[in-house]
């Protein structure tokens, strides 16, 4: 227990910065700093394509050149900590007076670089993770550990929001208070700091014997892709890629225009979207026993199944209340937070069997010297499928005719809202439900 908590404790780090960003920025840049939606999502996509550039990059490195006695993993995830901690404060203390052509520039390269480092984390990291793993089942321990952890770094944002973000009389709807960004992005970057060296420093013993196993290697760019190509090529990696990058991208429709959705849509104050925020994360977290246990009763893939199943359910309870809101007035909130515990429920399979079902995978398929390089194959398709999932909302926020000065949006732009996230949500999860229930995990029996 002490290994998987020191383990999985990084993920709180990283993923305390960047649900952040993934849950506020796209608001930030267009109600705050008063970008259009569709350059905003450019930018974000172009940060998101490299950042599943630089895993050919990292994962190469991170399996062949162990830096010193730091190993093939901690030494990348301590620099990286450092690195996301100093650019994520850089990133919301961007000046509102300046030009926002200049803006534009200050977000692309902050982004860039805040990418990079975390990616320099996360893709050691994850590799980590699948090398602890003694078994099966502990996989999706270890799994379901570092979940717990990262779905705590998307709870700590949501509790920051009511605290830095209140409703005012200066600011009625707290969430266009610009100042209170920057005391969350201090926030997250100490808990960043803390947690990354504590995960870094706590696993160096592991990587020490895994340096010990690793044969240093020249390093070119014809190595790195064709390396990291040979991950494609593997029908079991591929259809688990394939089926990742679906569901990941319902996360992202999800995210990015949920805080747009509750708030201009329900018209719910800071508080609220709190609450629910926390009902959905809670049950996230809560779920993750269940799924433990039952991925070791019935496997990993139709415990898999079984979750986003529950998820597609509740998105559809979600848009009904949604329908019915004036009829549902009293009751709407009560009802919204039901469903998105359940809803949470279901996003606790999202959330960890993958990864688990993907270490599986590469275990199966690879001899023990490409963990990252593989697992890095995984983060670029789905960075690439993230990266185009940005920018189509940022541009559908525009042709909705979203408009960042108005306090009350139109019906339309209302209802528009509400179509983003249930068609791009339900879409992306179905179609990732239909790839999953193709997959046969080793040892399956065909039917």
């Amino acid at each position: 227990m002490g290994k998987k908590l020191g383990y999985g404790i990084g993920s709180l780090g990283y993923s305390v910065v960047g649900q952040t960003i993934s849950n506020y920025f796209m608001f930030f840049a267009t109600c705050i700093l008063g970008i259009r939606g569709s350059i905003v999502g450019l930018v974000i996509a172009t940060s998101t394509i490299w950042d599943g550039i630089s895993d050919c990059l990292i994962g190469y490195l991170s399996d062949n050149k162990p830096l010193g006695r730091l190993g093939n993993r901690n030494g990348y995830m301590l620099i990286a900590t450092f690195g996301i901690t100093i650019f994520n404060i850089v990133l919301w203390t961007i000046p509102l007076e300046i030009n926002v052509w200049i803006k534009v520039i200050w977000i692309s390269v902050t982004l860039l670089l805040l990418e990079t480092f975390n990616t320099m984390f996360a893709t050691p990291f994850n590799a980590l993770g699948n090398e602890l793993a003694e078994d099966y089942n502990d996989r999706t321990k270890i799994t379901a550990t570092s979940t717990v952890f990262y779905l705590l770094g998307i709870i700590i944002p949501s509790v920051l929001l009511v605290i830095f973000l209140p409703d005012t009389t200066e600011y009625p709807v707290g969430q266009l208070n610009p100042n209170g960004y920057i005391k969350i992005a201090i926030v997250t970057s100490v808990i960043c700091l803390v947690c990354g060296l504590i995960s870094s420093i706590s696993t160096i013993k592991h990587n020490t014997m895994l340096k010990g196993k690793q044969k240093k290697k020249n390093v070119d760019l014809k190595s790195i892709f064709a390396n990291f190509g040979r991950a494609f090529k593997h029908k079991r990696l591929r259809t688990i890629i394939a089926g990742y990058v679906m569901i990941s991208m319902a996360t992202v429709f999800l995210c990015s225009v949920g805080l747009h959705f509750f708030t201009y849509s329900f018209f719910y104050t800071t508080n609220q979207i709190t609450t629910l925020l926390l009902s959905l994360i809670g049950g996230t977290i809560l779920s993750q026993p269940l799924w433990v246990l039952i991925s070791s009763k019935r496997r990993k893939k139709p415990a898999l199944i079984m979750g986003i199943l529950t998820t597609i359910f509740a998105v559809f309870g979600v848009i009904g209340v949604y329908i019915f809101r004036i009829e549902l007035y009293e009751v709407s909130f009560y009802l919204m937070i039901g469903l998105l515990v359940i809803c949470g429920i279901g996003s606790g399979a999202i959330y960890s069997l993958p990864q688990s079902l993907y270490g599986d995978a590469i275990e199966s398929v690879s001899r023990g010297g490409s963990t990252a390089t593989f697992g890095g194959a995984l983060t670029l398709a789905s960075n690439i499928a993230n990266s185009l999932s940005q920018l189509i909302v940022g541009v559908l926020l525009d042709v909705i005719g979203f408009d960042s000065k108005e306090l009350v949006q139109t019906l339309g732009v209302q209802t528009g809202l509400a179509l983003i996230v249930f068609v791009g949500v339900q879409a992306t999860l179905i179609v990732g439900c239909l790839i999953f229930a193709s997959y046969r995990e080793k040892g399956e029996v065909k039917v």
